[in-house]
């Protein structure tokens, strides 16, 4: 195994036990690769959107059908990154669904 390679394995196997060990935590990790470079590695997740509070179904159904499409839905992006789960296949979600998934998974 070419040096290089092997040295990028170290480093993945390292980083991946600082990472597990963190869990969902911001970590700075330093190490010197064998060409002598100072390499520093920043990991952790972004700080959430925070959206507010999603909209009435009312507002959101701007047809007035009775069900949340697909186009009604990219008005509230946490509702829209939701929707394919909410619709089962069925392209709409009712107001039921809607009440459901803003009490529950709404966070």
């Amino acid at each position: 195994m070419k040096p290089n390679r092997l040295l990028a394995l170290i480093v993945s196997a390292g980083l991946l036990t600082v990472t597990a060990g963190s869990q969902a935590q911001d970590s700075t990790t330093h190490f010197t690769a064998s060409d002598g470079t100072q390499v520093t590695v920043h990991s952790g997740q972004p700080a959430p959107d925070h959206y507010g509070p999603a909209p009435s179904f009312d507002q959101l159904d701007t047809n007035r059908d009775g069900f949340i499409n697909r186009n009604e839905a990219e008005a509230y992006l946490p509702l829209f990154n939701d929707f394919d789960n909410l619709a089962h296949h069925v392209e709409r979600i009712s107001k039921r669904q809607f009440e459901n998934w803003n009490r529950t998974q709404n966070r």
